[in-house]
């Protein structure tokens, strides 16, 4: 899956559709220098992912603080908003967070990793620079967790943690 900007995810499409009702879930955060920078993730109308206020941003010295960050921001939920159009698209929301010149420079030196529902399951993984497409991001299939729908949202912000944590020590 490839998106366009960083901060907003497109619409999937052929996913299988589930016997169950399960409600779409999405939580992206940053890891940069070992500090945490977590958006709050809204849901347009039209089905994208969108970073919004408030941001998280706080030092983490281990998985524990940063699990702490994730529950935090997760138990905000997806808020739901109108479709943005050109003209009233909002600036990118980590652009104000990210203390460098430009959100560019930021993203090249930082690892952003995703947590969301797919397909029955809570899926983890890392985002990576596409090579096919300049400037877009897309799934690092090789940095990829999956877990059940059942597991706890505490095991599942958990695991987010330590598979961040420890590939930022490495």
């Amino acid at each position: 899956m490839v998106a366009a900007r960083a901060g907003t995810r497109p619409r999937g499409s052929g996913r299988r559709k589930s016997p169950h009702k399960m409600r779409p879930m999405y939580c992206s955060f940053y890891l940069r220098n070992g500090v945490a920078f977590i958006p709050t993730e809204a849901k347009t109308e039209a089905g994208y992912w969108l970073a919004i206020e408030p941001v998280d941003v706080a030092p983490v010295a281990n998985a524990e603080a940063l699990h702490h960050l994730l529950l935090k921001s997760i138990g905000r939920g997806n808020p739901v908003v109108k479709t943005p159009n050109r003209q009233n698209f909002p600036q990118e929301v980590m652009r104000r967070y990210c203390g460098m010149k430009s959100l560019s420079a930021f993203e090249r030196t930082a690892a952003l990793w995703a947590i969301s529902t797919r397909d029955d399951s809570y899926v983890i993984y890392r985002w990576r620079r596409s090579t096919k497409h300049p400037g877009a991001w897309e799934e690092d299939r090789d940095h990829m967790t999956i877990l059940p729908l059942t597991t706890p949202m505490e095991g599942v912000a958990r695991q987010a943690a330590e598979l961040a944590f420890n590939e930022q020590k490495a």
